[in-house]
């Protein structure tokens, strides 16, 4: 899970829209919070585009403050990633995105970048040179204590200086990672560079349940670790442990060993395997016994005679407690069942491999790969819990780890494959936190799982609804399902991690209104006879030329993008992903309405302007500081209102809605250049009303589009 306060929060729109500012309309092409997508635009090179667009997004027409930092390849075209720099240091996530398709057409912008204005930057600069700053060590120090450190680092603690966006322009903080094993964790704490305190705040280890927060770790009683003690030993081991690690991965991409053991495995899980829901953790060992399969364990590593799992896309290994060593064979041939450890291996070293080689089968190699590397994994960590968790230290230092608590999670695919489904989005996108990316990543966890299983001789019958079919969905605990069609997306929330979540009456997990859309997507597609292969294939290529912040609408809407450039003959992959995603309020199904200009004077909920059809999009102008506009809206029982308020990429306007009554009953505050959006669902008279904040005014700098939806 990754969540953030509110300053970390970009707009929230529920329904694409089209920006209307005069003399910034581009034809062809579309909005979606943080996400403009295109078509039919010709794009000679990334730096082209973004002087093409600097006004749009409220850059410099210099472009002096962006620093090309990646490019990046996916099936369809490249990616090209801008950081953008305020005196010299980041601003924390602040990337604006080009992508261009092989064929030379600009696909989309991706725009996390935040305006500058001269007031910013003079506050920068008080910030830098004239207040005084923690060091490092306090820092770190404040940090640790933040995180109650109770278990061995995996990683050296880490800080850097950052800019924080706010509201009002940007913090100076203390950027601290710290990577420990589970239960501890990993966490980014974003500190108050001259006080220290804590700004914001995500976890870098994503289990696949429970909350994963700073404030939870905070109140966790015992002992805490000596830092400077733990950073002495991770430090005096990572060197060399880093070093041989990047040895053995270059030599395991080269060449492959070409040499195969074999291995029991369950494929993918006891239960769907012997379709029935008699087996339970405490069932006899025999039981079990028609459920395994011999799988061929592809690419060992040899030593001296002695086969590991090892090989060029899993390397299995002790990295939390308990301390167990991985299973070793003289002969390649693993014979160990449940409730031995060997098994645990062979299960988790089997799938892995599988799920990496169909990655490949679908694209994804050589510029293009995703984790195409050997992945650390521990079948026996989380300190016995009965939890997983993906370890994002960043690439070549993440790992899995695989907790033995009632059901062994290495014994489910479901599990195994979850916790891979993070490690592939945080390899895609390194950025990857804030917005509702803490609901979508489990959400798409889940998915990946689903699409495996769904796929096997079972699949279809046994459950196929469920994720987690063997660790769940019993005495350990309730698991989680992945046609949950009557959960609603709400526009005016954000969906973190494991959320428990209440919507017109109903009730679900946050991760299950992102599983259920891409499921139910999958099982239609198949049923008309799409292959699987291109099903992930596009929800993969989706991931590509994406930041940090987004919502479930922007992502998706690269989705229906991607399906629509990958497949532009059969449209049918764009229609029913817009379908499913139409289905539980994520994309609007509302035809746009009209465009029409603000008309004055409607300063009061007495002369408010009325908007009297659904999509409408109002072209409207804050004059002058003091200037506020009010639009009357009638909702139709039965009708839940969205008002999205898209200012000018320099000035900050903020959005309220009143009742009849003059009740406030919803409001939207976010910064310069970010989109505010309101939803509600009680029939009657409304009242939008427009407020000034900050930034321009008048004709040319006060432009602002409105639109209602119901």
């Amino acid at each position: 899970m990754r969540q953030f306060a509110r300053p970390f929060v970009r707009p929230l729109l529920a329904s694409l829209i089209v920006l209307a500012y005069a003399g910034t309309a581009h034809a062809g092409s579309y909005s979606v919070e943080n996400l403009t997508v295109f078509s039919g635009t010709a794009a000679t090179s990334a730096d082209d585009v973004l002087r093409q667009n600097a006004a749009r997004f409220g850059l410099p027409a210099s472009l002096s403050n962006l620093g090309l930092v990646k490019v990046q390849e996916s099936l369809t075209g490249k990616h090209y990633h801008y950081q953008q720099m305020l005196r010299g240091l980041p601003v924390d996530r602040a990337e604006i995105i080009i992508s261009i398709g092989k064929n030379g057409q600009l696909q989309k912008i991706f725009n996390e970048t935040r305006y500058i204005s001269d007031k910013v930057d003079a506050s920068a600069v008080n910030q830098l040179y004239n207040q005084a700053q923690i060091s490092e060590d306090q820092a770190l120090d404040k940090a640790w204590t933040n995180m109650k450190v109770q278990h061995p680092l995996v990683a050296t603690p880490s800080t850097e200086l950052v800019w924080v966006p706010t509201k009002d322009g940007v913090q100076l903080a203390r950027k601290v990672r710290i990577e420990a094993q589970m239960p501890t964790g990993g966490f980014v704490q974003f500190l108050n560079a001259h006080d220290g305190t804590v700004i914001g705040s995500y976890t870098t280890s994503l289990p696949r349940r429970g909350e994963r927060t700073l404030g939870a770790r905070t109140a966790v009683a015992g002992p805490v670790l000596d830092r400077a003690a733990a950073t002495k030993a991770v430090s005096s081991s990572q060197g060399s442990r880093s070093q041989l690690s990047a040895q053995s991965a270059a030599v395991a991409l080269a060449t492959p060993s070409g040499i195969n053991g074999s291995g029991y495995a369950f494929d993918p899980d006891p239960r769907t395997v012997l379709n029935t829901d008699a087996l339970t953790d405490t069932s006899p060992a025999s039981a079990f016994d028609a459920a395994y399969s011999t799988k061929t364990l592809r690419d060992l590593t040899v030593t001296g005679g002695v086969y590991k799992l090892s090989g060029p896309f899993v390397n299995i290994k002790n990295i939390e407690a308990p301390a167990t060593a991985p299973s070793t064979t003289t002969n390649g041939v693993w014979t160990a069942k449940r409730g031995n450890n060997a098994f645990d291996d062979t299960n988790v070293y089997f799938h892995l491999d599988q799920s990496q080689r169909y990655i490949q089968s679908l694209g994804f190699t050589g510029t293009k790969s995703i984790i195409n590397r050997p992945l650390d994994v521990d079948t026996d960590g989380v300190n016995g819990d009965d939890n997983s968790h993906y370890s994002g230290g960043g690439a070549g230092s993440d790992y899995l780890a695989f907790g033995h608590g009632c059901v062994n999670d290495s014994e489910d695919a479901d599990v195994i494959l979850h916790e891979y489904g993070h490690g592939i989005q945080a390899n895609i996108n390194s950025s990857w936190s804030g917005g509702d990316t803490g609901a979508m990543g489990e959400g798409f966890g889940d998915y990946w799982a689903a699409s495996y299983s769904y796929s096997t001789p079972n699949g279809k019958i046994y459950h196929p609804e469920w994720a987690f079919s063997w660790d769940g969905h019993g005495a350990c605990w309730d698991g989680r399902l992945l046609n949950r069609t009557n959960a609603k997306y709400n526009a005016a929330k954000t969906y973190g991690a494991h959320q428990s979540v209440t919507e017109n009456g109903v009730t679900f997990q946050s991760d299950e209104l992102w599983s259920a859309p891409l499921y139910q997507s999958m099982v239609a597609l198949i049923a008309a006879g799409k292959p699987r292969a291109n099903i992930d294939q596009i929800i993969l290529e989706a991931h590509f030329g994406l930041g940090s912040n987004i919502k479930m609408p922007a992502m998706a809407t690269a989705i229906v993008n991607a399906a629509k450039t990958l497949y532009p003959s059969d449209l049918s992959y764009a229609n029913t992903f817009q379908a499913s995603f139409e289905a539980q309020n994520i994309l609007s199904s509302v035809v746009s309405g009209p465009t029409i200009n603000e008309v004055e004077s409607n300063n009061t909920t007495a002369t408010a302007q009325a908007v009297s059809t659904a999509g409408t999009t109002v072209n409207g102008t804050i004059s002058a500081s003091s200037d506020v506009d009010y639009y009357k809206i009638v909702l139709p029982a039965g009708k839940t209102l969205t008002v999205t308020l898209a200012p000018n990429a320099s000035s900050d306007y903020d959005l309220e809605l009143y009742n009849s009554a003059g009740t406030k009953v919803a409001s939207s505050t976010n910064g310069t250049g970010s989109a505010d959006s309101v939803s509600y669902g009680t029939a009657g008279t409304l009242y939008a009303k427009v407020i000034y904040y900050s930034g321009g005014t008048g004709a040319t700098s006060g432009k602002y589009t409105l639109q209602a939806n119901w």
